[in-house]
């Protein structure tokens, strides 16, 4: 989802109309994906050359056919049976057959349905565990509200989530301890929560270092990256700001990181900022535990999103919002801009993430139109872009606000 000024300054007069509500959920209703288990209707069972995407704001996964060009299904995924229950970033345990996803309510000052605001529910999130066989659930566990991005671990047997909770660091402005948006760390054998951590304000962004000994995320409020080290019994914290300083409003930031990329090898992580003019990606060098200017870019033409890496690591593809365009800069400082596309907005509006699929091509997120007026409303696209000049090769649609891509398959 797209963070917006306009969201948080509206929330902001909403609060006091929000009271607590309890959500009973079923019991868990399947078993794991086991060998057994095919789908003669997916390529290779379904293992293989498939890719499911969030669509945040219609409760469900589509899964598409890469081989085959098409959107096979949209599965619903939502546990609420009254209330928008909105999949944001996905993660997939292959060898388990599950996938994972935080699951975010709306705020109840506005109207259930998909006009929810990201960042301004007041019911605890859920996060939950899905057979890939047949979507059946196979576990959930109650998170804060406002989950934002998650991350699993290479073994599959830890989760952790990040919560993009506007709410809590507007009610909480006068205390900057109770501001901090929590990582919740979550055991996917017994789906049980092992650690909640405050980290700081409205982290979103989320990824692990290649070592999976350091946990990465966005610090919206903070202006700042979240290094999170695993090493010992519980996660530590600490902050590197963007300007060296910490912002002079969390509820106001001046850069705003939201999206986070980590380079193949581990030795750069890059945030995307949505709030900064001109826009920024903004670069933190691992070995120096520093902000990097130099591998930072304000060349961009719109606000950075989720990039996606090509196989070497050389060179990254930005969806940038605003333009509605990826950009294809070097990941070695001075970073480069080496080209730029743009979509008109009936094949891509709002791109959210880049994803190098194992067919060899880049894959493009883009979340469509959706508002008050039916007439103007569009569901999202998938773009499948060549390598080389990342012209389009297929277009799938998908369902409303599509978040992120995952794939079924290893890439090459």
């Amino acid at each position: 989802m797209t963070p917006t000024r306009a969201g948080a300054a509206a929330l902001a007069t909403a609060l006091s109309a929000c009271g607590e509500e309890r959500v009973v959920y079923d019991r868990p209703d399947a078993a794991p994906w086991g060998a057994r288990c095919e789908r003669p209707d997916l390529p290779d069972g379904g293992v293989a050359s498939v890719a499911y995407v969030s669509n945040s704001l219609m409760n469900s996964v589509s899964v598409l056919d890469l081989a085959a060009g098409r959107t096979m299904a949209a599965h619903p995924v939502g546990v609420g049976p009254l209330a928008e229950n909105g999949p944001h970033h996905l993660a997939l345990d292959r060898p388990r057959g599950v996938v994972y996803m935080p699951l975010s309510f709306p705020a109840q000052a506005i109207a259930a349905g998909p006009h929810a605001e990201h960042g301004s529910a007041v019911s605890p999130g859920v996060f939950v565990k899905r057979s890939l066989c047949d979507f059946s659930l196979l576990g959930q566990v109650d998170l804060d509200p406002n989950p934002g991005d998650l991350a699993l671990s290479a073994d599959g047997r830890t989760a952790y989530v990040s919560h993009f909770d506007l709410r809590r660091a507007l009610e909480n402005a006068s205390s900057p301890e109770a501001q901090r948006s929590h990582l919740i760390v979550i055991d996917t054998a017994t789906m049980t929560r092992t650690a909640t951590v405050p980290v700081c304000v409205a982290a979103h962004g989320l990824a692990l270092s290649p070592d999976g000994r350091t946990l990465y995320t966005a610090c919206y409020g903070d202006d700042a990256l979240g290094v999170v080290s695993l090493d010992g019994p519980r996660p530590t914290v600490r902050l590197v700001y963007i300007a060296g300083r910490p912002p002079g409003s969390t509820t106001n930031p001046r850069y705003g990181p939201y999206a986070l990329s980590v380079a193949p090898d581990g030795s750069t992580v890059w945030m995307g900022c949505t709030v900064a003019t001109p826009p920024l990606l903004a670069a933190y060098n691992v070995t120096a535990d520093a902000m990097d200017t130099a591998s930072s870019s304000r060349t961009l033409f719109g606000k950075p999103y989720f990039a996606g890496f090509s196989p070497d690591g050389s060179t990254m593809i930005v969806p940038t919002q605003g333009r509605d365009s990826v950009v294809r800069l070097t990941t070695r400082a001075p970073v480069t801009v080496l080209q730029q596309v743009t979509f008109p907005p009936e094949q891509c509006s709002l791109p959210h993430q880049v994803a190098y699929g194992p067919d060899g091509l880049y894959y493009l997120v883009c979340e469509g139109r959706h508002g008050s007026d039916p007439s103007t409303n569009r569901p999202g696209t998938v773009l499948a872009l060549r390598p080389d000049d990342l012209s389009v090769v297929r277009t799938f649609t998908v369902g409303m606000f599509p978040d992120a891509i995952v794939f079924g398959g290893s890439a090459p």
